[in-house]
């Protein structure tokens, strides 16, 4: 049950993905041309219409001052926002076991800058697929964050998405459909001479390598590194080794709500809304009630269903967290527009029973 108010957590994602294009007007600096702009409307023009005794003149220097600065203040905006069409698409996708084959539940969090006002089509081709905007949360007024037109269909949908000119938008689409395991694996506590540690057996079916795979199980995170495609990658760890799973998402999801925040910001600092697009901030999202502790009057972070694994690790599963940059399932993608920049990644997620000890 999620608390009253609160910060929306696709605000996190649009923060990792969101366009670095679009930059934001330091608020010191509107406040100085503002006191700039009264400056010469007012004690420097009297100034200098007074010396050369042509008061009268102010009704045309007046209006001319006010030209000037508009076009200075759209020259600002122009080299702080204009830039290129650019698309950005980050996939959660949790691996289902559903008996030989596995389910693929995802969430796609895309972001899509537009150097001019424009509408963009974008479709859903998995058998089970929706599309909303972002959601702004209870506390900021308005519950949807874009303007689109979707068509769901009965597999899949076709949208068309309005995006106003130097802006960029939030789209999420949830969908499933059926696949092989990207990866399987078993784990297994062991004991030996050095003390108790994890035995993990992680099988990589994907002909490509998975990056900076971690395990979290009873509240530790441990770091196993990459799996080589095609290959079984059998990992020994020690159970006190690690990090505890609270501590590492406090360490990891220090800045999410900060730049939840201030990214509906018009004016501020650009460093502080924006966080870099990694593993270990994803594996902090996908247990995001242990980022911040949240009292009964206290803000926390608004979240669908099935976001947040903390319940799979407290029932005593443990959760593989499989980095796959530069990939999309199936590769295939959400726009159906040509865009001059662009990435996809994608963080796979399986949680995993534990067996029965070895000797």
């Amino acid at each position: 049950m999620n608390v009253y108010g609160g910060w929306s957590v696709d605000g996190v994602f649009d923060a990792m993905i969101d366009s670095r294009q679009v930059r934001k007007l330091p608020v010191q600096w509107l406040l100085l041309l503002l006191v700039v702009y009264l400056m010469v409307i007012g004690p420097v023009d009297q100034y200098c219409l007074k010396r050369a005794n042509k008061q009268m003149l102010t009704w045309l220097t007046f209006p001319l001052y006010v030209a000037l600065f508009s076009l200075l203040i759209y020259y600002i905006g122009y080299r702080l926002r204009a830039g290129e069409t650019e698309w950005n698409e980050l996939h959660l996708v949790d691996i289902l076991p559903h008996g030989e084959s596995a389910e693929w539940r995802g969430r796609t969090y895309a972001s899509i800058y537009s150097p001019i006002n424009a509408r963009y089509k974008v479709a859903g081709e998995q058998p089970q697929a929706t599309l909303r905007g972002e959601f702004m949360s209870s506390w900021s007024g308005v519950q949807e964050g874009s303007r689109a037109e979707v068509l769901q269909r009965d597999k899949g949908f076709e949208g068309e998405i309005v995006v106003p000119v130097w802006t960029s938008q939030l789209l999420v689409s949830d969908w499933m459909q059926s696949g092989d395991y990207p990866f399987t694996a078993t784990i297994a506590p062991k004991t030996a001479a050095q003390g108790a540690k994890w035995e993990i057996t992680v099988e990589n079916h994907l002909d490509r390598e998975l990056k900076e795979i971690r395990l979290v199980l009873r509240d530790r995170v441990y770091d196993l590194g990459p799996l080589p495609p095609n290959k079984t990658s059998t990992f020994s760890v020690d159970q006190r080794a690690g990090l505890a799973l609270g501590d590492f998402a406090q360490q990891n999801g220090s800045q999410f709500v900060m730049a939840a925040q201030n990214r509906q910001h018009a004016f501020g600092d650009n460093a502080s809304r924006w966080l870099e697009l990694n593993p270990a901030h994803l594996t902090a999202v996908s247990f995001l009630s242990k980022v911040m502790a949240v009292g009964p009057n206290q803000r926390g972070f608004v979240c669908p269903a099935g976001m947040d694994l903390t319940p799979a690790v407290e029932r005593g599963d443990a959760v593989l967290l499989a980095w796959d940059p530069g990939r999309s399932p199936g590769d295939s993608s959400m726009n159906r527009f040509k865009t001059v920049r662009g990435r996809r990644d994608t963080l796979l997620r399986m949680a995993v029973p534990v067996g029965q000890s070895k000797p």
